[in-house]
């Protein structure tokens, strides 16, 4: 008997707006459940106001945090690789410059050196 309109895990309002409520059930199918609600929705059974068994609420929350938590650790992956090409290249362009500046150094000497003969 949840509301198909409400897609969250531990609801804070209902569709109405009003806040929600943590009531208990007293049926035999559910003694002593508790479970969300809106206090339209407890007078006016009729109509569609959110309720839900707050240990299912939770186990929604649990399983949505364990998507967040693997989408974080995604992202953190692909930043780290992204990090380590980064480094990689800048390490090679340094690598490149001092090749470049010990090419232009032996060169310079080897001219001081011809100059001195």
């Amino acid at each position: 008997m949840t509301n198909t309109k409400y897609h969250g895990a531990i609801p804070s309002r209902c569709w109405c707006g009003k806040k929600i409520v943590t009531y208990v059930s007293k049926t035999e199918e559910n003694p002593y459940r508790r479970f969300f609600r809106c206090e339209i929705g407890l007078q006016r059974k009729k109509e569609n106001h959110l309720f839900k068994w707050v240990d299912e609420a939770l186990l929604d929350e649990i399983e949505r945090m364990s998507e967040h938590q693997a989408r974080v650790a995604e992202e953190i992956e692909d930043l780290r690789i992204s990090m380590k090409k980064t480094m990689q290249e800048e390490v090679m362009n340094h690598k490149h410059s001092l090749d470049v500046g010990c090419v232009g150094t032996l060169f310079s000497l080897l001219c001081l050196w011809s100059k001195c003969d």
